[in-house]
């Protein structure tokens, strides 16, 4: 076990003091528990579009990785607000006005994003370890995957306090990453519709039956726990966070990669997320770089 403080490192990023590596053997890729374990995930992935493994962290690691994103949510303000599942507001009004990507749902939720998430944090840790980018790898069968070049995204937490969801909505990226980090009262299930959509098919007519139906039988739900990591298609499956009730707030750090390097957000998208944008969102602005599976960013 390495007692000293660790931080994150792309390059070593030991993981043996966070994760349960008895259950998790991300240090020995090459062993028989491994390759099982990856075939696993692959075979859940590919059959329900989302997979969810249970105490990946430490007892120890839970409860740090809890405190701290449970401090840094304090200063985050939560943002009330109307949106769209897709927040393209600058593309979606070219759409027909019966078009379910111009239909609005309320949300409540805060954001700390990555520029706030120190480099000796849990999370930060995890997601620039190279261990951890294998693993995730070879769950979502890719050649490689990378950190997002974006300042803002790519490593967040999402907060959202008793009484509010998080709106239905797809990812930028094909793959997300979660941890739970702190678990409300009661609430606030993870919903979700697997493969809605697919590369150059929006599949409008099922987002609207699914939008039109709370209880649309295509919606599953996942109930997670502190500790618990879930990898999850969230580019081709629609998504949301239920309404959390209670008196605690829900925390999740969201660890997103994608397959090529440089990839940074939307000025719109980003601006409608987090409230704000950098330098970096308006240089790659001016590239005008296109998604290259024919879908909306």
């Amino acid at each position: 076990m390495h007692k000293e403080i660790q931080y994150a490192d792309a390059e070593l990023g030991w993981l043996d003091d966070l994760v349960d590596t008895t259950r998790y053997p991300l240090d020995d890729p090459d062993s028989t528990v491994w390759t099982a374990l990856v075939d696993q995930c692959r075979s859940e992935i590919a059959e329900h579009g989302c997979l969810t493994l249970r105490d990946f962290l430490r007892p120890q690691a839970r409860r740090k990785a809890g405190a701290e994103i449970a401090d840094l949510a304090r200063g985050v303000p939560i943002r009330y607000e109307s949106r769209t599942v897709y927040s393209r507001p600058g593309l979606e009004a070219e759409l027909a006005l019966d078009d379910p990507r111009r239909l609005t749902f309320r949300r409540g939720t805060g954001h700390i994003t990555r520029d706030m998430i120190g480099p000796h944090t849990v999370a930060h840790r995890l997601y620039a370890s190279p261990k951890f980018k294998a693993f995730v790898k070879d769950c979502v069968g890719a050649e490689r995957i990378f950190e997002y070049a974006d300042p803002l995204a790519g490593l967040i937490a999402t907060v959202v306090p008793p009484g509010n969801e998080l709106s239905w909505h797809y990812d930028t990226n094909e793959y997300v990453v979660t941890l739970m980090t702190q678990q409300p009262d009661a609430g606030g299930l993870f919903c979700y519709v697997p493969n809605l959509r697919r590369p150059g098919d929006e599949n409008i007519d099922g987002l609207g039956a699914v939008l039109a139906d709370p209880e649309h039988p295509s919606i599953r739900k996942v109930d997670l726990r502190p500790g618990d990591l879930q990898i999850f298609l969230g580019r081709y499956s629609l998504h949301k966070v239920g309404e959390v009730t209670g008196t605690t707030d829900r925390h999740v750090a969201v660890l997103s990669y994608a397959d090529r390097p440089g990839v940074i957000g939307p000025v719109d998208r980003t601006r409608a997320v987090y409230g704000r944008v950098t330098e970096a969102h308006l240089v790659a602005e001016q590239s005008k770089l296109e998604s290259n599976d024919g879908l909306m960013l």
